[in-house]
């Protein structure tokens, strides 16, 4: 049975929600937040900013006016919830329409605030306002509408044991699990992950490194000595270390790279099949020619070698006989070197060149 576009899309809404709904957007909080960091900015700028200098009580008695006054309040509103207040608003990089919200946000709040700078000064803004009086935001820790406390915290340690994050940490939102960091699990973190171990651990730490890349199953220490078992490619050597299996050269392996052009190249733990000097993969995974490639073949190759050296050899026996005296001697040079240069076209080709004659000769 056919399934109706209609139908489509609103799985799709249904589908996007859902993912929507694991997210911690966090925007009202980071909104209160934006504020206050805006109002105190405002504060620090019009702090002694009529005073400078002078008789010291005087100054301590007209500045504690100046501090709760409805002059000094007007200059910080001006602003509040502008981004140019701040030297740097990173943090609140994906909230949408930021000042707008943090505006809206004022609009509806200017008694807390200002009840705030009258009287109580003393006090943190942001628990004050944010925490406290509109239950926006958690201290950090805590998460979800009554701000429990995040994993770890419970136990006298850090959040999450110092190595993840937990999800709705200082807001009223999330699900307070904790998301770890490479190489630790468990409900806070408090556990090494497979293939770690712990380098300190106590009630309250845990530091975890990795296991050696030989390892499978985990291990105890550092070193390959050290693994539950040797990983695939890996094996026991007398010294009970795991070592790395030569797979190129393992007995009954020798067709592990069986393609035309193909070379086997060992690799840790592993092999790869790549192509010989002078070819090229192509889109279909065969090895080619690599037309662009600089040739690294010699001028001349072993048997072509051989040949010429038994050629010029000839001619040159046949020119000093005719050159200087026909001896005998001549004669069997001659008749040597046609017999060495019909038994090299007889038998001589690359396959027959032992590959110590073909290394010397390529040198030459």
């Amino acid at each position: 049975m056919p399934v109706s576009l209609p139908t489509l899309l609103f799985s799709l809404l249904l589908v996007l929600a859902a993912v929507n709904c694991k997210q911690v957007k966090n925007e009202k909080c980071k909104s209160c937040a934006f504020l206050v960091d805006t109002f105190n900015a405002g504060l620090e700028k019009t702090s002694n900013k009529h005073f400078a200098g002078g008789d010291t009580a005087w100054e301590e008695k007209n500045l504690g006016k100046y501090k709760t006054s409805e002059t000094r309040l007007v200059e910080v509103m001006e602003g509040a919830c502008k981004k140019r207040t701040l030297d740097n608003t990173d943090k609140y990089n994906g909230v949408k329409e930021l000042e707008f919200k943090c505006s809206a946000l004022f609009e509806d709040n200017e008694e807390p605030v200002e009840e705030w700078y009258k009287s109580q000064q003393d006090l943190d803004l942001f628990s004050h306002l944010c925490v406290d009086n509109l239950k926006l935001c958690c201290p950090n820790g805590r998460f979800g509408k009554e701000c429990a406390s995040c994993p770890g915290l419970d136990k006298g340690s850090e959040v999450c044991f110092g190595h993840g994050e937990c999800n709705g940490d200082g807001s009223r939102e999330g699900t307070g699990k904790c998301k770890c960091s490479d190489g630790y699990s468990g409900h806070a973190c408090q556990h090494c992950a497979p293939n770690y171990f712990h380098t300190k651990k106590t009630e309250t730490e845990i530091e975890c490194t990795k296991c050696d890349e030989s390892c499978a199953g985990g291990c105890s220490g550092p070193s390959n000595k050290d693994c539950v078992k040797c990983g695939t490619g890996w094996m026991r050597d007398e010294n009970e270390a795991c070592v790395d299996v030569d797979e190129c050269k393992a007995e009954g392996n020798n067709e592990r790279c069986t393609g035309a052009y193909e070379v086997c190249f060992n690799t840790a733990g592993s092999f790869r099949c790549d192509c010989e000097t002078g070819y090229i993969r192509n889109k279909e995974g065969v090895c080619e020619v690599d037309v662009v490639a600089p040739s690294n073949s010699p001028l001349l190759r072993p048997h072509q070698l051989l040949r010429l050296v038994a050629y010029l050899g000839l001619i040159s026996v046949i020119t000093l006989i005719y050159s200087f005296h026909r001896s005998i001697l001549c004669v069997i040079f001659t008749l040597i070197s046609i017999i060495a240069s019909i038994l090299i076209e007889l038998y001589v080709n690359p396959d027959t060149i032992p590959d110590a004659a073909k290394s010397f000769l390529s040198g030459l």
